[in-house]
C-alpha cells in the first residue's frame, strides 16, 4: 500500500480558530480537477450540519456534488462495515441493518473478539462499542481490501474534533494514514468533552492525550503536526480567562480585536442578574442539570461549537470554588468549552458578590440609568498574535 504520508497533517486548533471554515475552503480547494469525492467527518449531527452550512456559504449556496459530510457512525456503517459485511456475517449480504446506541455506556460486552455476537445484535444492528473494532477487522478479514475501496473513492478525508476517537477508532485512523488518501485531523484536545463510546484501548492516546498519538505517527514521518493557537472569536480578557481555567498545554491567544460598550470577564450578584440580561441578552449557560436554573439555558457540552456574543453563566461548586479560592479544575475541558463560547463578554451569577477577590478589580456596569456592583477580571495579559 503506497503512502501519503506528506499529505498526512494532524491540526492543533484552538477554541474559535476558524477550524470549520478551514475544512471546508481546504476540501473545496481538493475537489478541483479531481475526480474523487472528499470526506468530511465529525462526530455529531449539528457538527456535519455547520460543516454543511460553511460548504454552502464557500460555494454560491450550494453543497458541492464531490464533498460528502458524514457522522463517524454513519462512516463507519456505510463505508467501513457494510461493503464487507460477510465477513462476519457468514456470507450473507444485505444482512445488517443500522447501528444499535443502546449498550453505548456502561454494559460490558463479554463475547469472544471475532464473533459474530460480539459484534451484531440479534436486530442484526451493529454494537455501537464495537463498530470500529468491527470496522478493522473486516479490513484484515478482506486483505485490506476495506481501506483499498476507499483510497478509490476520496483523494482526502477531513476528520472534525478528532479528539472524540477512542478506542479502535484510533486503529481505524493508523490505517488510513498509511494509505494514498491524505488524512488531515483537526481538533482541540482541551475540548475532549465527548467520546464516540466508552474503551479501554488506545486509552493514552485518546481524548487529551490525542496529540501524543500524532507526535508518535510524526516521529515515524507518518503525519506533519500544525499548531493554530490564535482565536478569531473573543477578546483577550476572555482569552486569558480560557487559559486560566485550562492553564495545562499550550495556552491559546487571540486575533479578536472588536471593541464594545461592555467587554471582558465579570461577577455580579445574582439579584442583579434579570436587568443585566434584559439588556445585554447573554446567553445562558451552565455545568450540567444540577445546577437548577428557572431560565432557558444550555449546558456546556450541548453549545460546544456554538458562538455568542455574550454568555451568563451559573456556576456550580467546582467552577465557584475556582473563581473565588483559585482552586484548580481537575478536568476542566467542559468548563473550558463554556467559556470559549463569547465573542465579547462573560458574566458570573454569584450567589453572594465578594468585596474583594484576587485577580479581580470593581467596578460598576451602567444598564438604562442603572448602576450595578461588579468585580471584573483582570488576567495576565500577552501580546495579540498575528
Amino acid at each position: 500500500m503506497s503512502s501519503s504520508i506528506l499529505n498526512n497533517t494532524a491540526k492543533m486548533s484552538a477554541a474559535g480558530s476558524g477550524k470549520t471554515w478551514d475544512i471546508c475552503h481546504d476540501a473545496l480547494q481538493a475537489v478541483r480537477n479531481n475526480t474523487k469525492k472528499v470526506l468530511i467527518l465529525s462526530f455529531t449531527n449539528r457538527s456535519i450540519e455547520s460543516a454543511r452550512n460553511e460548504i454552502r456559504k464557500q460555494n454560491g449556496g450550494v453543497l458541492h456534488p464531490q464533498i460528502v459530510a458524514k457522522t463517524w457512525y454513519r462512516f463507519l456503517l456505510s463505508d467501513m462495515i457494510k461493503p464487507y459485511q460477510t465477513g462476519i456475517t457468514n456470507g450473507k449480504i444485505n444482512h445488517i441493518k443500522s447501528v444499535d446506541f443502546s449498550e453505548q455506556f456502561g454494559q460490558v460486552n463479554r463475547n469472544k473478539a471475532g464473533s459474530y455476537a460480539r459484534y451484531i445484535t440479534l436486530g442484526k444492528n451493529v454494537r455501537s462499542n464495537q463498530a470500529s473494532e468491527l470496522a478493522v477487522l473486516l479490513n484484515r478479514l478482506s486483505n485490506g481490501m476495506s481501506i483499498k475501496r476507499l483510497e478509490g473513492i476520496y483523494s482526502n478525508i477531513y476528520f472534525d474534533e478528532i479528539q472524540d476517537l477512542v478506542g479502535y477508532d484510533i486503529d481505524l485512523l493508523r490505517l488510513l494514514m498509511e494509505s494514498t488518501i491524505a488524512i488531515t485531523c483537526c481538533g482541540d484536545s482541551k475540548q475532549a468533552t465527548f467520546t464516540t463510546h466508552v474503551a479501554k484501548k488506545n486509552k493514552r492516546q485518546t481524548g487529551k492525550n490525542i496529540w501524543l498519538f500524532f507526535s508518535e505517527l510524526e516521529t515515524k514521518g507518518l503525519v506533519q503536526i500544525e499548531r493554530k493557537l490564535a482565536s478569531r472569536r473573543f477578546n483577550r480578557d476572555i482569552c486569558c480567562f480560557a487559559n486560566a481555567v485550562y492553564p495545562i498545554g499550550d495556552a491559546i491567544t487571540t486575533i479578536m480585536e472588536d471593541v464594545t460598550e461592555h467587554d471582558g470577564v465579570f461577577l455580579i450578584d445574582e439579584v442583579d442578574v434579570d436587568i443585566y440580561s434584559e439588556y445585554f441578552c447573554p446567553q445562558i449557560l451552565r455545568f450540567d442539570a444540577h445546577t437548577r436554573i428557572v431560565k432557558p439555558c444550555l449546558n456546556f457540552g450541548a453549545c460546544k461549537g456554538e458562538t455568542f456574543d455574550r454568555v451568563l453563566i451559573y456556576p456550580n461548586g467546582k467552577l465557584n470554588d475556582f473563581i473565588l479560592k483559585g482552586k484548580a479544575l481537575d478536568h476542566p475541558e467542559k468548563y473550558y468549552v463554556g467559556v470559549t463560547r463569547p465573542r465579547y463578554s462573560i458574566a458570573f451569577a454569584m450567589k453572594k458578590l465578594p468585596a474583594l477577590l484576587s485577580k479581580y478589580e470593581e467596578t460598576v456596569i451602567s444598564i438604562a440609568g442603572n448602576e450595578i456592583r461588579a468585580l471584573k477580571y483582570q488576567g495576565i495579559t500577552f501580546p495579540v498574535a498575528h
